[in-house]
């Protein structure tokens, strides 16, 4: 059984708009079916799209942590995936960029305005060296738009959610360390105090695993309460943890 008209609408959507929030994707299809699961509807579609070596992915924008969905082709390299709305210098230029961030050890996610224009580009001839300031500017610009890189306050560029989403391949063939919680390229996380260790967490994932440590320390706390402490109903605290 084949996709049905639900199925091709959210692809249309992903496609047509770029890489959606969940809350947003999740609103389209309660649009087109109420009561409709997500994972269930993208599961369907992924097995569809496999014979194109394409899939739905979903991933985390690692600037603020907010989950995305984006068609992601499967077999392309990062600079087909650009496809022809940049040229030459452009991709060498956005290849430059997201080099140094995530070759940067403090794992800082970004990289500086007045940095990103003074990378050194990869000698591709005449058109590097006519590659002008107002070029760069003009590139990043359009990178921003197009969501393969963000803009970030006090003047830094780090990528964007596109970038996280199709590159995965990327990162792990080029061994940008992982997060020791969730497993994907720590591009942007916190780095270990000791230089010793190579441990990076993201910071959501960091805060996930202090808020579940904290709950269960809440919980062994509550259930060594002696079980005298009665409540509504002739229970008492210990049996309701329980």
């Amino acid at each position: 059984m084949g996709l049905s008209w639900r199925h091709h609408t959210l692809i249309q959507a992903l496609l047509s708009r770029g890489p959606l929030k969940q809350a947003d994707l999740q609103s389209i299809l309660m649009n087109l079916s109420p009561g409709g699961k997500l994972n269930d509807c993208v599961g369907k579609i992924n097995e569809e799209l496999g014979y194109v070596h394409m899939e739905v992915r979903a991933c985390k924008n690692q600037n603020d942590g907010s989950v995305y969905y984006g068609v992601v082709n499967n077999v392309a390299d990062e600079q087909s995936k650009l496809g022809t709305n940049y040229t030459v210098p452009q991709i060498t230029l956005y290849k430059a960029i997201i080099e140094a961030i995530v070759q940067d050890p403090g794992a800082h996610g970004s990289i500086s305005n007045i940095d990103a224009f003074n990378l050194r580009l990869e000698d591709q001839g005449a058109a590097i060296r006519n590659f002008t300031l107002s070029h760069k500017e003009k590139t990043l610009d359009q990178l921003i738009k197009d969501k393969w890189l963000s803009s970030i306050p006090d003047n830094q560029i780090g990528l964007g959610v596109r970038s996280f989403l199709d590159l995965r391949t990327w990162f792990r063939t080029n061994e940008v360390p992982a997060c020791s919680v969730c497993n994907e390229a720590a591009v942007k996380a916190e780095c270990c105090q000791n230089e010793e260790c190579n441990v990076r967490i993201h910071q959501y994932c960091l805060k996930q695993k202090f808020s579940q440590k904290k709950k269960k320390k809440i919980r062994v706390i509550l259930l060594k309460i002696p079980p005298i402490l009665n409540l509504p109903g002739g229970r008492n605290l210990a049996q309701v943890e329980g």
